[in-house]
């Protein structure tokens, strides 16, 4: 158990297989201060995406995750692009059993300006349920592949309307 500031955080491993067009920078998969209770994640993506006024894209985050424990976890949005640009991520619940890429919908709010999310750009943050704070280790693609689920993939609206 990690003490910061009277809040208790558990440890909880995540899994993480990167995927080949994961982006390795400072700021991917890692939490932005001691404090911080969600981690940073990035645009994994060859090419620039133009986000145009109240339009939406899926932008891939380059990592499969399998948690230690069943716990669910969101995907959020960063409050700087959220106040400055009007860009914010929509979506809803990841349970603990999907296992397939995850994606970052965002949201271009803005009235009037397009919004450009190039590859490597910091732009979401994931949330996983206090007082869990995630430890990575990074597996292969043959060791995730043991840890599948009878789900799986399916994902973004899979299980229905």
């Amino acid at each position: 158990m990690q003490k910061e500031n009277n809040l208790q955080y558990i440890e909880t491993e995540f899994k993480v297989l990167k995927l080949p067009h994961y982006i390795e920078n400072d700021s991917n998969l890692k939490y932005g201060s001691e404090l911080a209770h969600c981690f940073d994640v990035c645009a994994c993506i060859a090419e620039p995406i133009t986000l145009k006024p109240h339009h939406r894209a899926k932008v891939s985050l380059g990592i499969k995750f399998v948690p230690e424990h069943t716990i669910w976890y969101k995907i959020l949005s960063r409050s700087g692009l959220a106040v400055n640009y009007g860009i914010i991520t929509i979506g809803g619940v990841i349970d603990c059993d999907y296992r397939g890429e995850v994606f970052a919908i965002m949201l271009n709010t803005d009235p009037e300006a397009s919004y450009t999310i190039n590859p490597g750009d910091k732009i979401a943050q994931i949330e996983i349920p206090y007082p869990y704070k995630a430890k990575f280790t990074e597996i292969s693609e043959e060791e995730f592949n043991k840890l599948s689920t009878s789900r799986g993939a399916g994902g973004f609206g899979s299980t229905g309307k």
